[in-house]
């Protein structure tokens, strides 16, 4: 079958913007926290149509993000388990399934507001450039809004979990709103007017009040009767324990191939949090994810046998790594296929015979090289043992990777690169 052939559009998927988190920022529950990296709830809903699913059966997600997969599979009746390696991750996800009466959530209002106006020194005061300094000529908070944070945070540890875990949420939010720089691609970018703007306690206030509504709202209007499970940790250990009841479904989006380290993207909130309380603890955090990065230094990889076109493109890049802007990028995509290899292998282990795997991805570039991650994924599915039965791409990308500028790449790459779903079936009696 030509290259032609598996790679299809559809005229639901392709298109809608499906393939990322747009859908989500006037949804009921997904839209407590913008999550770039996500993708879109109608996503999850179409897969579930064509699965024909029983009410019993079980919904899995092995890079469950910020919970958009366990959500509407909670939303819709299914049972369901998101896996997340990235601990403020998992909590967005298990607050946006919270079974909390808005009546229980309302009465904590005035407290969490007066532990806001009290404020309360941080110790983000003293890590690097999080707040302002005579020695700094910039900073993630002004000190107003940190301590408007703490205030709120120290009286919100104190009440019952499950409203404690929306107050939390809601104060995390609105720090991010009031911060003075903005997650842009792989980095925070300071915003246009930063110090004019003056971040304060007034405006954390306002923010938080504007966010309470939202939250009262969707917990009026939308119920969670039937809560997925959240599990933390790293999802090439964690699949192997939960051979007690097979998946019918598996939608997912795996770190993309991207030399993007997504846990330290979300750095502030781990620090906010308390999930991390310095750099050595975040650094544990991101050798248990997915190699898709080069920021950390991981155990090199050992596997290397994922099909011709992994072998085509590996060798190219290697033969070109003299335009590459770090010398263990050949690593990191050998790095990247090992690690989905082996979540691809665990996934069929706890598989219904007639399970389906949606597979979330986009290509990438390095020095010129074009690595076609649909195809090469859909290799190593295939030799595991599940079925291909089509790869549908949902957009093609509007600019190229920064990897493919930096060599001065031929720009119809740019054109070629695609985000993409790779959907296998599992064998059966009656494939």
């Amino acid at each position: 079958m030509s290259i032609e052939e598996i790679i299809k559009q559809d005229k639901i998927l392709t298109n809608n913007d499906y393939s990322n988190f747009d859908h989500s920022r006037n949804m009921s529950r997904h839209r407590w926290y913008y999550f770039k990296e996500g993708f879109s709830p109608l996503m999850v809903e179409e897969a579930i149509k064509t699965a024909d699913l029983k009410k019993d059966d079980l919904i899995i997600d092995p890079f469950s993000g910020s919970g958009t997969v366990p959500l509407v599979a909670s939303t819709l009746g299914y049972e369901s388990i998101g896996f997340e390696v990235n601990p403020f991750m998992a909590f967005i996800a298990r607050a946006k399934q919270s079974q909390l009466q808005a009546k229980q959530f309302v009465c904590h209002k005035e407290e969490v507001l007066n532990g806001i106006r009290k404020g309360h020194k941080s110790n983000l005061e003293k890590i690097s450039t999080f707040t302002q300094g005579a020695d700094k000529t910039k900073w993630l908070f002004n000190t107003n809004v940190v301590r408007s944070f703490e205030g709120g945070w120290r009286v919100a540890e104190e009440l019952p979990r499950e409203a404690k875990r929306l107050y939390k949420l809601n104060l995390i939010s609105s720090a991010m709103n009031n911060s003075n720089a903005v997650k842009d691609g792989k980095c925070l970018r300071y915003k246009k007017g930063w110090k004019q703007a003056n971040y304060d306690q007034e405006t954390y206030e306002k923010d938080f009040i504007n966010s309470f509504d939202i939250i009262k709202e969707d917990i009026e209007k939308h119920k969670i009767n039937k809560k997925g499970q959240l599990v933390v940790g790293d999802v090439r250990k964690e699949i192997s324990r939960y051979h007690n009841k097979k998946f019918k479904l598996c939608v997912t989006s795996p770190p993309y191939l991207n030399s993007f380290d997504y846990s330290d993207i979300y750095r502030p909130e781990l620090f906010l949090a308390k999930f991390v309380n310095n750099n050595k603890e975040l650094h544990k955090i991101r050798l248990r994810t997915i190699r898709s990065h080069v920021q950390t230094n991981w155990k090199d990889p050992e596997k290397e046998d994922f099909g011709i076109i992994y072998r085509n493109c590996i060798d190219e890049v290697s033969k070109r790594k003299d335009l590459l802007w770090n010398v263990r990028i050949p690593l990191m995509i050998q790095a990247y296929f090992e690690d989905m290899d082996k979540v691809l292998t665990e996934l069929k282990s706890i598989a219904q015979e007639d399970a389906s795997l949606w597979v979330v991805v986009s290509t990438s570039a390095y020095a010129g090289v074009e690595i076609p991650v649909d195809l090469i994924l859909a290799d190593i599915g295939s030799k595991i043992g599940w079925q291909l039965k089509k790869i549908i791409v949902t957009r093609y990308l509007r600019h190229s990777t920064q990897n493919a500028i930096r060599t001065n790449a031929d720009p119809a790459i740019s054109k070629r690169l695609r985000e993409s779903v790779v959907i296998f079936k599992g064998f059966s009696s009656h494939n």
